[in-house]
């Protein structure tokens, strides 16, 4: 059985073995924003608890990757509107100064 890799970081003063994300730096860096998070909220709450604040944390993440997958999919509709538009114009561009339809490419 071939084992992922992986990286020991500490998160809240605990150790953990996390699966390695990309490479060393990289996984130590989200490590580090984890840590920074937890911090970050047991200064707001008032609360020494781990468990606790490693769930809001983790809570908060997803909130945010929710939100930025929906802002994601919010530019992709976006663009295709605009390039439905353009291709719109042209091919009225085309019809207007009758020009020929291009040379199949090579996928055609």
């Amino acid at each position: 059985m071939i084992k992922k890799p992986q990286c020991r970081v500490e998160i809240a003063r605990m150790k953990v073995v996390v699966p390695l994300y990309r490479d060393e730096d990289t996984t130590r860096e989200i490590a580090r924003e984890v840590e920074e998070r937890i911090e970050r909220i047991e200064e707001e709450t008032e609360v020494i608890d781990t468990q606790k604040n490693a769930v809001l944390a983790a809570f908060e993440s997803v909130v945010e990757q929710r939100a930025l997958i929906e802002e994601h999919e919010e530019d992709i509709r976006e663009l295709t509107k605009a390039l439905e538009k353009l291709t719109s114009q042209l091919k009225a561009l085309a019809k207007r100064f009758h020009l020929p339809p291009p040379p199949p490419t090579r996928d055609e």
